[in-house]
């Protein structure tokens, strides 16, 4: 299976992943505009509404690539 690169993805793409709703893929597309790319994965929990619950649930789908 393909992974998501949070860097470039859509919100409506984000959206897929478990346990991220409108809301917080709005958050990362938001944090990704303002901060620059992600860096690595787990820079995602910088993001508001990213707890380690959530980023343990998805952590296997989502990549970044350079």
């Amino acid at each position: 299976p393909q992974k998501i690169d949070i860097n470039r993805a859509e919100p409506w793409l984000l959206e897929a992943l478990p346990g991220i709703g409108e809301g917080r893929a709005q958050a990362i597309v938001d944090y990704c505009n303002e901060h620059g790319p992600f860096k690595r994965i787990e820079d995602l929990l910088q993001v508001k509404g990213i707890g380690q619950g959530t980023f343990d649930k998805i952590k296997d789908y989502i990549t970044v690539w350079d």
